[in-house]
């Protein structure tokens, strides 16, 4: 495509028209970077739907949104400098920024053809550089520009290679090449008669850094068999072993469980790549979660600790896939802080020359456009040092960045005996971000949405032909995670010792196995977990409604909130839970329209309150509703909430709901689709998972086998 201007030396309105339109092209790409740098962090954070589409959206359209703004810069009358300044930031749309490499697993495995769309892309810059570098040898004042914008370029280019790097690094087809190692080495070391103590670590080799070193050589001595290979590894006995200056007090455990939290990231990514875990099944992998990062009295809040762990692991393996964090820190600790510095001091330099240039306007457009270019140029160039310095904050309050300068600490005797050093480094520490995981869980109500639909999704599911699902589920919201509910599951995990069961085991402390315990289905058919969660969901938002709650708020809410959350997961993520999804999405579609048809001949109110009275009269009303015609796993819930109702004890009511939930959430935590996991982080990520982890650091991958029910 020619780059030279029309003939006619005339503008006409329109012409001038169409460089505005260019302008505001311009202006709506500077929005999305903006955006991308600064919803893109928040994506692990929050779940909410419309950031991901927006994130989503962006990401998707930014290679045809810069394809066109550049075709409009080619085919306007005018071909200004600032043509060549806004075309070179441009790219920074396509290499995207460093806390957002790509948005789906999808996108990840098609790093090829990204790679081609940033050549094809880059090609169009490299055109528009040249046509520059021919006008800038008849104008002497272009040189302003020329310099600091070629190097602008060049640092884009870095940053385009390290986006497709990040991708490629864990694509299908080299993912497994990179864990490996860290296989290996676990395979090495628990294999070892090393004595192990879960509460300061010690014989817990597990890596944090410097796997790097670590690549096996054809034809030579397995790396793990050298000690010079073994010495460059930093593992988290080192560290926890470690005690001097910073590393001592309250804040230094904080600061080593960041570095715990990278080891854990780099046996769980194993999972994620089809390998074995080689410690699963030893003393010592059990003891660590049950023995060391559970350890302490309950009052003493350990599980938060726990929680903590996890979380800060989970954005690690988030950052590994879904960031370049991972490759920059593998191919140099702080590369991360030199390229956005680089590209400030850059900025700033192309912006003090660009007055330089702006001396000599261009006699065909109005004041107002010459205005309008460099007012543009300036403010676009400031965004993006802005926007630069804030990915550096971003960084230095990450952990990787926090264990980089942990792990360059314990192995330069140098920095430990610098009192500068020391200072210095003990600010840098002090950084801190958001927290990674906002900590709600989704709540889910099969029987006040039941029947219902939302107009406007169904709307748009036809307006797009079929790209929106129809909203045949009905509404979701979100709580708090409590410290209570988390307190309920830890406490249950520590006293089944990791042998799961599906509820029997709660029934049978609280002494109503021989009575409630039909409505566990143990039988080995395909959709067991998803019956036995909708029974017992429909029976506790019955006894919710319908039971005394005074003095026992706190089994109450665990009951209501895991009951509701399992509902949360069968309804928008059975991928996660046990069960195929397919039979799992069948199971919840069937009840909800055979649910919907029979209330619907019941001509009854709708609201949640008088639908529980209705199936679950008070004290001396009776029933009216013909539950022979209702779908089975409803008329099943109604039995059980009235067994659970006629139970006296209206302490043990509660406590049997509370204790089977609990029990039924770590039962359905195991699972051996790890991608399903990895794909729901970039998307606010799930409690589940966190448990997934948790049980994955103990050794339990299975869950105990539970003798046959009977079903009716």
């Amino acid at each position: 495509m020619s780059l030279a201007p029309p003939a006619d030396p005339t503008p006409s309105a329109l012409d001038e028209l169409t460089l505005v339109f260019v302008i505001v092209l311009v202006f709506l790409a500077m929005v999305a970077i903006f955006l991308l740098h600064v919803l893109g962090p928040l994506r692990r954070r929050l779940s909410h739907g419309l950031l991901h589409h927006i994130v989503t959206g962006v990401y998707t359209l930014s290679y045809p949104l810069v394809g066109y703004i550049i075709g409009r810069m080619q085919s306007s009358y005018w071909y200004v400098n600032d043509f060549t300044v806004w075309a070179v930031f441009l790219l920074l749309l396509l290499s995207s920024t460093d806390n957002l490499t790509a948005c789906r697993l999808n996108d990840i495995d098609n790093w090829k053809s990204i790679y081609v769309k940033q050549l094809f892309k880059g090609f169009l810059l490299v055109s528009i550089v040249l046509k520059f570098a021919h006008d800038m040898s008849k104008r002497v004042d272009a040189n302003y520009l020329w310099y600091p914008l070629s190097s602008i370029l060049f640092v884009i280019v870095i940053k385009s290679y390290v986006m497709i790097a990040s991708m490629r690094m864990v694509s299908k087809s080299h993912i497994g090449k990179n864990v490996k190692v860290i296989a290996e080495y676990m395979e090495y070391i628990d294999n070892k008669l090393v004595a192990f103590d879960p509460v300061t670590m010690g014989g817990y080799r597990y890596m944090v850094g410097g796997e790097k070193h670590c690549l096996n050589r054809r034809g030579c001595t397995p790396w793990y068999n050298e000690p010079e290979q073994l010495l460059k590894i930093t593992t988290v006995e080192q560290i926890w072993q470690f005690d001097k200056n910073l590393l001592t007090g309250d804040r230094a455990k904080v600061l080593k469980d960041v570095c715990l939290s990278m080891a854990l990231s780099k046996m769980l990514n194993r999972r994620f790549a089809g390998f074995k875990l080689s410690e699963a099944k030893l003393d010592k992998t059990h003891d660590f979660v049950f023995k060391g990062l559970l350890a302490g009295p309950r009052d003493d809040k350990q599980f938060q600790r726990a929680f903590r762990v996890i979380e800060e692991e989970l954005v690690f393996v988030h950052d590994m896939y879904y960031t370049r964090y991972s490759y920059l820190y593998q191919k140099g600790r702080y590369l991360p802080l030199c390229l956005p510095f680089i590209m400030c001091a850059l900025c700033s330099w192309l912006t003090v020359n660009s007055f330089h240039v702006k001396r000599h306007d261009d006699p065909n457009l109005s004041n107002n456009s010459n205005r309008s270019l460099m007012s543009g140029t300036i403010i676009i160039t400031a965004v993006v040092a802005i926007l630069e310095a804030y990915q550096v904050y971003l960084y230095m309050g990450s952990g990787w960045f926090k264990v980089a300068l942990i792990r360059s600490y314990v192995t330069t005797p140098f920095l430990q005996t610098s009192c500068c050093a020391g200072i210095i480094i003990r600010i840098l520490l002090m950084f801190k971000v958001y927290r990674p995981w906002k900590g709600r869980l989704g709540q889910y109500c099969f029987l006040e949405n039941l029947g219902r639909k939302s107009k406007v999704m169904n709307c748009l599911h036809y307006a797009t032909l079929c790209l929106v699902d129809k909203s045949m589920k009905g509404r979701k919201n979100s709580v708090k995670l409590s410290e209570n509910v988390m307190k309920a599951i830890i406490d249950s995990l520590l006293k089944s010792n990791g042998h799961l069961t599906n509820g029997v085991a709660s029934l049978e402390k609280n002494g109503v196995r021989d009575d409630l315990s039909w409505a566990c289905d143990s039988t080995a058919t395909d959709g067991a977990v998803s019956r036995t969660i909708l029974v017992w969901h429909i029976a506790t938002t019955l006894c919710e409604h319908q039971l005394d709650k005074k003095g026992k708020e706190v089994e109450g809410v665990t009951a209501s909130t895991l009951s509701k959350y399992c509902m949360h997961l069968l309804a928008f993520a059975p991928n996660l839970l046990p069960d195929h999804s397919s039979i799992s999405e069948s199971i919840l579609d069937q009840s909800i329209d055979k649910g919907a048809e029979w209330w619907k001949k019941l001509k009854a109110e709708n609201d949640l309150e008088c639908r529980c009275k209705k199936l679950l009269p008070e004290e001396g009303n009776t029933s009216d509703v013909d539950l022979s015609e209702a779908p089975l796993f409803v008329a099943q819930g109604v039995r059980l909430a009235k067994e659970i109702k006629d139970i006296q004890d209206s302490e043990l009511q509660w406590k049997i709901l509370s204790d089977f939930w609990v029990e039924m959430m770590l039962y359905v935590s195991p699972s051996d689709d790890a991608r399903a996991h990895l794909e729901v982080l970039a998307k606010g990520g799930e409690f589940i998972t966190h448990l997934w982890a948790l049980l994955t650091h103990a050794g339990v991958l299975k869950r105990s086998p539970t003798e046959p029910m009977d079903v009716v």
